[in-house]
């Protein structure tokens, strides 16, 4: 082969080089999965008494924990009532924790109700909650032994 076809050859192969994908571009058949955030799945509603709607928690333990929503869907910076019945004994605690970790406590309350037409096993309290930003917020009960948790889907003021 002659000096010139060696040199053509060469300056194909860089050219050509040149014009190859670089690592940058190439195509995956089957890409990394990439993390999400989990879509919010709010605890199950259904109808109650007074046109309200109610929410039997999650239990963490035995027992039972009801929430009676007197909204139709919460709003960040509203103040939202919840009147819980609970069993147990004792003084409930409440806590509210969104997805980024956020946790807030009721604005108001507990506030023990003596009387009530709204029935549910366990003592009733009445809350209020306002929460700082849309999003998925869980409500954590305890009462004595007794922890149940609801999920509620919280609209952006």
């Amino acid at each position: 082969m002659s000096r010139a076809q060696v040199s053509v050859i060469v300056t194909l192969w860089i050219v050509l080089a040149g014009c190859a994908p670089g690592p940058d571009l190439l195509i995956h058949p089957n890409p990394a999965p990439t993390a999400t955030q989990p879509a919010c799945l709010p605890s199950p509603t259904q109808p109650a008494t007074g046109g309200f709607r109610e929410v039997r928690a999650t239990m963490r333990s035995s027992g039972e924990v009801w929430a009676l929503l007197f909204f139709d869907q919460a709003r960040a910076e509203d103040d939202e009532k919840i009147v819980w019945r609970i069993s147990g004994s004792g003084q409930p605690d409440f806590q509210a924790q969104n997805q980024d970790g956020v946790v807030i406590r009721p604005d108001w309350g507990p506030a023990l109700h003596e009387s009530s037409t709204w029935d549910r096993p366990g003592q009733e309290w009445g809350t209020g909650f306002i929460f700082p930003e849309g999003g998925c917020w869980t409500i954590t009960v305890t009462h004595g032994a007794t922890v149940g948790e609801i999920k509620l889907r919280v609209l952006a003021p």
